[in-house]
């Protein structure tokens, strides 16, 4: 197979570059990247998740917690540790935005968990998927 001259390459890459800001990225949730998701979670975040799928969109903290005193620290690290490494494994793009997300004054301590209104019924979906797979 003969190489591409390099007038062609130039012409070929101007074009791309051209064209690249046409392109938009589809970070968009639905069903199967909902699903797998859902399924890479471990126990405890998918309980997140579920919690606020089924309370329509926020899960306080207490019902969280098995105890009055038990602590939610590192609760939320595998939202997006698995955010990431759906980026690794090319399920979704880099610029994903995390569907559950803590609420709360900061430094580690929450109030609770939303998800937004539009991905509830995706990962209503999702959930059920997984939990049908067992």
């Amino acid at each position: 197979m003969d190489q591409p001259t390099p007038e062609f390459q130039e012409k070929l890459l101007a074009l791309l570059a051209e064209h690249a800001e046409d392109v938009e990225i589809d970070t968009s949730w639905n069903e199967e990247r909902a699903t797998h998701y859902y399924r890479m979670l471990p126990q405890r975040a998918r309980r997140i998740v579920k919690e606020a799928v089924q309370r329509g969109g926020h899960v306080p903290a207490d019902a969280l917690r098995d105890k009055p005193d038990d602590s939610l620290r590192g609760h939320s690290a595998p939202l997006r540790r698995i955010l990431q490494r759906g980026v690794m494994l090319k399920r979704w793009p880099q610029t994903m935005k995390q569907p559950v997300t803590g609420v709360g004054p900061g430094f580690g301590k929450v109030e609770g968990y939303e998800i937004q209104t539009d991905l509830i019924p995706v990962f209503e979906t999702a959930i059920r998927n997984v939990d049908t797979e067992k």
